[in-house]
């Protein structure tokens, strides 16, 4: 899958379009909740990375299929992944790592499911099941020219397996955008 942000010049909402292996595009993601004070605060202070954000993915007619929520932080962040009836699927829980980013991958009781390990400049995950085998990778392109002097960015989900057990396999669609959410929009 390909999670790409559409060109923006002084938005601070979160968008994104999600594209197959073909290039078709499968599923639009936008931001929910934030209204013209909230889209105000965040122009006013430029270090908005901490606070809470709220997407539907929405499959391309119209229905929402996962609700994806950042949760205000200070230091680390905590992103739900939700179905459209609000049951909780699951959550991706930021941990301190001085060199590279890492996340928690956790079913609703809170059980360690997996685990998300960045590198230094964050731009390659690795997604690792609780046995430490790798099933997925998410890595963050490069921006071309075009993207040089916007806040887009792209991110690219491998995927080693059609299929894995849930809650792991929605939580691995899911991580393309909450590592962005919590990395990178924002700042």
């Amino acid at each position: 899958l390909l999670v790409r942000q559409p060109k923006r010049f002084l938005a601070d909402l979160s968008d994104y379009e999600v594209f197959d292996n073909h290039g078709r595009q499968v599923a639009q993601v936008r931001e929910q909740g934030a209204g013209g004070g909230m889209q105000v605060l965040r122009a006013l202070y430029r270090g908005t990375g901490g606070f809470a954000r709220r997407v539907h993915v929405d499959d391309m007619f119209g229905h929402t299929r996962l609700i994806i929520q950042k949760h205000w932080s200070w230091v680390t962040a905590s992103t739900s992944v939700l179905l459209p009836n609000g049951r909780l699927v699951g959550s991706i829980e930021q941990g301190m790592r001085f060199f590279g980013a890492r996340f928690t991958l956790r079913d609703p009781d809170k059980h360690t499911i997996g685990v998300i390990e960045g590198d230094v400049v964050g731009m390659d995950f690795r997604i690792k099941d609780p046995a430490d085998h790798e099933v997925a990778r998410v890595d963050r392109n490069i921006p071309d020219l075009g993207e040089v002097f916007t806040t887009a960015d792209s991110y690219v989900l491998h995927r080693r397996y059609s299929s894995l057990p849930q809650p792991l396999d929605t939580l691995v669609v899911a991580s393309a955008i909450a590592i962005d959410l919590v990395l990178h929009e924002g700042k």
